[in-house]
């Protein structure tokens, strides 16, 4: 009996325990940071603004808008010439403090929310049958952001009857423009695979990496630079008939992504 009242006052004593540490598994949202001169959410960095959550936006930011594949490993060839319309898609917290002090909102009801997606411009050509060149424009019209990319891709190994694959590797360099709060740079370089199925369809995966390099020029914070190295996973296809080109690609990395692409070849 003694046991059991003693296992009835612990249960008594755990209960409200449990009940507050549930209570408190979601914590109230914070307050919006609100510049009534804005049209959308902005990049514009709040007082409260401390380096961990800086830590994190750069990270997840910088390694994000970072000038990814979005092709096959195949090349264009010589002369080649593709002109695409991307959408990008992906997720984040944007409660976080690292989302929520860097950005600031029209009002105090107008959340950047937690599902982005942005449009690209982007060119690619082909230099020689092993070089292609590119680059890549973007911008929030309503806000202070965007995006501006370079890139080279070279291939390693072209599909024939001795070659299963067609191997490429590829540099880019991403620039984030308009944001006078912060001066932040992105170095990208990965290696992907793929096999052209039926001269159309080409599957293909990659690995690779982002150096993401941030340093904050804002009056109300005082921060160190940040330099991350941020790995990602890519993998898509690409389904190209005449001169159009359709294409997919996901990537896990410190914000998952996803993206799809309409372009003419030429």
């Amino acid at each position: 009996m003694k046991l059991q009242r003693y296992a009835l006052i612990a249960l008594t004593a755990l209960v409200p325990s449990m009940a507050a540490a549930h209570s408190g598994d979601r914590m109230p949202d914070p307050p919006l940071h609100v510049d009534p001169k804005l049209k959308d959410c902005s990049v514009e960095f709040s007082s409260d603004l401390t380096q961990d959550p800086f830590h994190r936006f750069v990270r997840e930011f910088g390694s994000t808008a970072a000038f990814k594949h979005m092709a096959a490993p195949t090349m264009l060839g010589r002369r080649g010439v593709e002109v695409a319309i991307q959408q990008m898609n992906f997720h984040v917290e944007d409660h976080s403090h690292a989302w929520n002090d860097t950005f600031a909102h029209p009002n105090a009801t107008h959340e950047l929310g937690s599902d982005l997606s942005f449009p690209k411009i982007t060119l690619r050509v082909g230099v020689t049958d092993r070089l292609d060149v590119g680059a890549f424009w973007t911008k929030n019209l309503n806000a202070n952001y965007g995006w501006l990319g370079l890139e080279a891709k070279y291939g390693l190994l072209a599909q024939n009857e001795r070659t299963p694959i067609s191997l490429s590797g590829r540099v880019a360099y991403t620039k984030t423009l308009y944001v006078s709060d912060m001066d932040m740079h992105a170095v990208t370089t990965d290696v992907s695979a793929g096999r052209t199925f039926w001269n159309v369809l080409t599957p293909y995966a990659g690995v690779g990496a982002d150096l993401v390099i941030a340093r904050e020029t804002s009056d109300v914070v005082a921060l160190h630079a940040e330099t991350q190295v941020v790995p990602h996973a890519i993998g898509g296809a690409e389904l190209k008939f005449w001169h159009l080109a359709l294409g997919v690609e996901g990537e896990l990395s410190a914000l998952n992504r996803f993206e799809f692409k309409v372009a003419g070849v030429f």
